[in-house]
């Protein structure tokens, strides 16, 4: 059956919600011969047949992410510029290569992709990093905010290729090596110079710190007049100064086993205080929390006895919900944040004014 008609039965089955699992390895089994009409049909199916063709794309892997590219190139704006960005940012680790390619293309938008598509990575992406970073200071905001993305979604992995960088150069790597460092929370093994470092770069970077909407978690609040009483109040330790969007980052993976000389395991857990505006301080501490780490109602009234009041905010499924223990005050109407780091071997792991808790 040829591909037009291959096609065909992939709409049709996927308006009769039939398995399509089939018909797609057989869409990809021409390989790269495939990938052109393939790509060129993407703006003349249905939404659930587009999946069907980004999978069979994906199959094909390096030829089809290549003619992907070559199609969103054809002009500044094609029709298919929807379907072609999923296309793009779907493939899997056969494309890295093409993906730090891409990354070196004269179109923005391609290389926006492009890091996407390595964010989707993770981890696998690790050794793309030295083409990721100079893209951290791109002069395109969203350029920088995906290539973040991809820095975050790599995560430690990248540590220590970082750290290398830091070390060993090139020199133009050098800023962006620390930049990503402090993004993925990698303060933990730095020599002294490059501690320095970051905590000058975190206090320049949060200096410039515009509040976002913060995530539909579980939040602790306490006035920012006798905010210092929470640390010894919660049993945090290992402060480390970060900025807003570094200390959200590193509350991705906000718990971590770690082992005591001695070989005993505990479970820590970063925690994130924000910076202070309009009089307060929000606590970002979802895991422990969730899994009562510590008991809520506890917390609530030891911070109200160390910091004057604290108040407390969930969201369950109905509501917006909030418990207020000492003077009642008008709730908070900003945030701002800095991090807790579990230490391990008596260094804190993350970025952030910052401790640890352990279970």
């Amino acid at each position: 059956m040829d591909q037009t008609a291959l096609i065909a039965e992939l709409e049709l089955a996927t308006k009769q919600k039939e398995s399509t699992s089939g018909i797609v390895r057989r869409l990809a089994e021409p390989g790269a011969a495939a990938a052109p009409g393939l790509v060129a049909a993407l703006g003349t199916v249905s939404r659930p047949a587009l999946w069907g063709l980004r999978d069979a794309l994906r199959l094909i892997g390096p030829a089809a992410l290549d003619a992907a590219v070559a199609a969103r190139a054809r002009a500044a704006k094609v029709p298919e510029w929807w379907e072609l960005g999923h296309v793009l940012r779907g493939f899997d680790e056969r494309c890295i290569p093409g993906y730090t390619a891409a990354l070196s293309h004269p179109m923005k938008e391609i290389r926006q992709q492009a890091l996407w598509g390595l964010q989707n990575l993770g981890e696998a992406a690790a050794g793309t990093v030295p083409e990721v970073i100079p893209f951290l200071n791109d002069a395109d905001s969203y350029t920088r905010y995906q290539a973040e993305n991809t820095v975050r979604a790599i995560g430690a992995e990248a540590a220590p290729l970082l750290r290398a960088i830091r070390r060993d150069g090139p020199s133009s790597l050098r800023r962006h090596a620390l930049t990503a460092l402090a993004l993925i929370g990698g303060a933990d093994s730095m020599d002294e110079r490059d501690r320095r470092a970051l905590e000058r770069l975190i206090r320049v970077k949060a200096a410039q710190d515009t509040p976002d909407p913060l995530p539909d978690h579980w939040w602790l609040a306490v006035p920012g007049a006798t905010y210092e009483g929470l640390f010894e109040a919660m049993g945090l330790h290992d402060r480390i100064p970060c900025t807003l969007s570094m200390g959200l980052s590193a509350m991705g993976s906000d718990a971590t086993e770690i082992t005591d000389p001695d070989g005993t395991r505990h479970t820590a857990y970063r925690v994130f205080v924000t910076p202070e505006l309009d009089g307060w301080r929000l606590i970002y501490a979802d895991t422990p929390l969730r899994q009562m780490t510590w008991s809520p109602t506890d917390l609530i009234n030891r911070l109200s006895a160390a910091c004057g009041q604290a108040q407390f905010f969930y969201q369950d499924d109905h509501s917006d919900s909030m418990v207020d223990a000492g003077r009642r005050r008008r709730r908070p109407a900003s945030q701002v944040l800095a991090l807790l780091g579990p230490r391990v071997g008596g260094r804190a792991h993350g970025v952030g004014d910052a401790a640890q808790r352990r279970s």
